[in-house]
This record gives C-alpha cells, sequence and structure tokens, in this order.
C-alpha cells in the first residue's frame, strides 16, 4: 500500500510540474519578465517546489534529517544525471557538432559549485560550529544564493541593455490572467501536498525495507521530486536548446542546497549537518564532480564518442550517478 501511495504521489508531482512549468513560461509572456530570470531563478523555484516541501517535510514533521539531506543532494545528482541521459536520448546524427554551455549557464553552473562547496564543508565540520540549533554553515549558504543571484541579475541586464527596445516602442505592462492564476495556485498546491506524501511514504519504505533513510533519501524521493526537472529539461532538449536545459538543471541545484538553510532553521533538534550520516558527503562530492565535469565538458564541447555515437562524457556523467546509488546501498 505505501508503494502506490508512494507512486501515485510521484504521478501527481509530474503532472502538476509539468503543469506549473508551462505556467511559469507564461507568466514570462503575460508580465514581459525576461526568460533568464525566468529560466535560472523562477523556473529553476517551480522545478524545485516538491525539493522544498519534501525536505521540509522530513525534516520538520518526519524528524528525519537523512532523509531531507538525501533529497537535496540525491536530487542534484538525479538532475546533472538526467541532463545527461537525455543528452544521449535525443541524440539524431552521430557526425553533428557537440552544444556548448552559454555564458550564463556557466555562470550559474559556477555558481553550484560554490554553494556545493559550502554544503561539503558543512557536513565535514559536522556541526562545530553553530548559532544556538543553526549550524553557521546554513546563513553562509543562504548569503552566498543571494549573493550569487544578484551577480547573475546584472550579467541578465546588462546583456537585455545590449537588446532594449527603442524608447517608447516598450511593451506596456499586463497583468496576470486569470487562468493563469488559478494553474499557478491549483497546481502548486498539488505539488505541495503530493510532496508531503513522498516524504511520509519514503521514509515508511525506508523501515520496511530495511534500506535506511540515507539511500531512500537519495533514491527514491530524489528521482520522484525530480520529475518536473525531467519533463522541463526534456522539452528543451527536444527543441535543441542544450543552454536553456542546463540553465534549469544548474538553477534548480543551487536552490536545492539553499533549501537545507531552511531545513536546518526548522530542525530544532541540533545542526542538521550534524545528524548527516557520513555517506552524505559522498554524494555530495559526487554533485561536484558531475558539475565540475559539465563544466569542462560544456566548455570545450569535446568531440569524443562511444561507437562512434554517444558522447564520452555524458556516458561517463550517467556512469558516475548509478556508481553513487550503488556505493550509498552498500553503505546503507
Amino acid at each position: 500500500m505505501v508503494w502506490f501511495i508512494f507512486l501515485a504521489a510521484a504521478v501527481v508531482v509530474l503532472i502538476s510540474g509539468r503543469r506549473l512549468t508551462r505556467a511559469g513560461d507564461r507568466l514570462a509572456e503575460e508580465t514581459g519578465i525576461s526568460r533568464g530570470f525566468v529560466g535560472v531563478i523562477l523556473l529553476g523555484f517551480i522545478t524545485s517546489l516538491p525539493e522544498l516541501v519534501s525536505t521540509l517535510s522530513a525534516t520538520l514533521f518526519n524528524h528525519a534529517p537523512n532523509l531531507a539531506m538525501g533529497n537535496v543532494f540525491g536530487s542534484n545528482a538525479c538532475n546533472l544525471a538526467i541532463l545527461a541521459f537525455l543528452e544521449l536520448a535525443v541524440i539524431k546524427r552521430a557526425t553533428g557538432p557537440r552544444l556548448r554551455l552559454d555564458k550564463e549557464s556557466r555562470l550559474t553552473a559556477y555558481l553550484s559549485l560554490i554553494i556545493m562547496s559550502l554544503a561539503l564543508l558543512g557536513l565535514t565540520a559536522r556541526g562545530h560550529w553553530h548559532i544556538f540549533h543553526l549550524d553557521l554553515f546554513s546563513p553562509v549558504i543562504a548569503a552566498a544564493y543571494i549573493i550569487g543571484l544578484r551577480k547573475l541579475h546584472c550579467y541578465q541586464n546588462r546583456e537585455a541593455a545590449e537588446s532594449a527596445v527603442a524608447p517608447g516602442n516598450e511593451p506596456p505592462a499586463r497583468t496576470l490572467s486569470y487562468e493563469l492564476k488559478k494553474s499557478l495556485l491549483l497546481n502548486g498546491g498539488l505539488i505541495v501536498a503530493a510532496a508531503i506524501t513522498l516524504a511520509a511514504s519514503a521514509g515508511r519504505i525506508a523501515e520496511i525495507t530495511g534500506w535506511g533513510t540515507t539511500f531512500v533519501g537519495n533514491s527514491l524521493l530524489a528521482v520522484a521530486t525530480s520529475l518536473p526537472e525531467i519533463v522541463v529539461t526534456f522539452s528543451a532538449m527536444r527543441l535543441g536548446s542544450f543552454a536553456m536545459a542546463a540553465g534549469n538543471i544548474f538553477g534548480s541545484n543551487i536552490f536545492n542546497i539553499t533549501i537545507l538553510t531552511l531545513a536546518d532553521l526548522v530542525y530544532f533538534r541540533g545542526s542538521l549537518f550534524a545528524a548527516a550520516a557520513p555517506s552524505q558527503g559522498l554524494v555530495a562530492a559526487i554533485g561536484l564532480l558531475m558539475t565540475g565535469l559539465y563544466l569542462f565538458a560544456g566548455h570545450y564541447a569535446s568531440e569524443k564518442r562511444i561507437c562512434g555515437r554517444w558522447p564520452a562524457d555524458s556516458l561517463l556523467e550517467v556512469g558516475i550517478y548509478i556508481f553513487s546509488l550503488y556505493a550509498l546501498f552498500t553503505l546503507r
């Protein structure tokens, strides 16, 4: 029964996440918000809403810090594996040129490296520095997120200024339609309810199977809450926009790590980083490795292919993710 509840909640996340993502795209059209802002910040927040709710639910209601940590770090690694797998799946021609990351995607990836490094430092320190029950690295991560977004916003403004419309030809201000407001509220509410259900059922699955909250959080829960990212990334890849797909993934990843600040804030039993299992550091390091590999491959666009068809770096990304799941299962 608990498996059925988990799968049903995952389906709700998939359907509502897809509709919510479309609503985010319509929001850019109706308000005139730049698509760069929508892709990195707003769309990253929308697709990370299941991670936000399930992580806070696991921490506040289920008192399962490893489930919460595993959901965040596991989702980040899963997101990167999704990007690599879809790049392999949508390749039509073996002779086609590799797609490169644009400047905005690279900046977002660099920011994710910084924030994930801070989270890994927090895991290593294991709550040695804290203010009351709040780990010192939690506000540092939040500050890095805010400063990083400000830098990204400044970069987007400079890019927008170069293609600005002539004075007097600016588009008129528009308000949100009733249908869009309804879609945002309804699907957002469904995702919140489904994510809470996912966290509760995942905790129960960990107890029944004996797999432990660390492995279940990094595998089942992480994949389930990453379903909206799968939808968005697949759509972008089919359109041939690798940069848009990568920007959404990296934008989601930096927001996911920032969720730990909120989770630590509501975990009143002590530092969330101190309560985490040592194996969480492995998944955090895997996320750093996969991001660094994307930056390297995305900058140089390696043409190395396996069997003359599949990019070697994408296969390596998927292989690293599968290895991380195997390692977590053996270390549980």
